[in-house]
């Protein structure tokens, strides 16, 4: 079983050190851009994704400050567990998170991604997220997810 548990000073060496497949390596920031990012995004948080006690993943999500809706900036397995089913049950998880915390004005969480990345597109399309036609942010396809 999966869950989520915030980054701290115990555990984020652990996060920078997962990674993606080297043919990933386009489509995903490299999660210490991730946690240097996340000094300048006040309504933000990074989440390990663990299986048991083993982080296999990280996200980062938070409130976008130019539109005031939340996003998902980032979400990863690491190599060696993917293709196991964790992202598909770690967007639930992050999906659910969102939804405890988020205000009653806000009903949509938004992503982006890469045109090209299949696996992506299939995986958000599969969790209820809709491509928004013709929009593309710095060339990448975004997606949003309505409560």
């Amino acid at each position: 079983m999966l869950y989520l548990e915030t980054i701290t000073k115990h555990n984020w060496l652990k996060a920078i050190s997962l990674q993606v497949r080297d043919d990933q390596l386009t489509f995903v920031a490299r999660n210490v851009v991730s946690l240097a990012q996340l000094n300048f995004l006040d309504h933000f948080q990074a989440k390990g994704i663990f299986a048991e006690d083993e982080m296999v993943g990280f996200t980062l999500f938070g409130i976008d400050e130019k539109d005031q809706s939340y996003w998902i900036y980032r979400m990863m397995i690491d190599q060696h567990h993917q293709g196991k089913g964790y992202g598909k049950e770690a967007l639930k998880l992050i999906i659910e998170d969102i939804r405890k915390q988020k205000e009653a004005h806000h009903s949509t969480i938004t992503l982006s991604y890469e045109p090209e990345n299949e696996v992506a597109k299939q995986l958000y399309e599969k969790a209820g997220f809709r491509e928004v036609n013709g929009l593309l942010i710095e060339n990448e396809q975004v997606s949003r997810y309505t409560f």
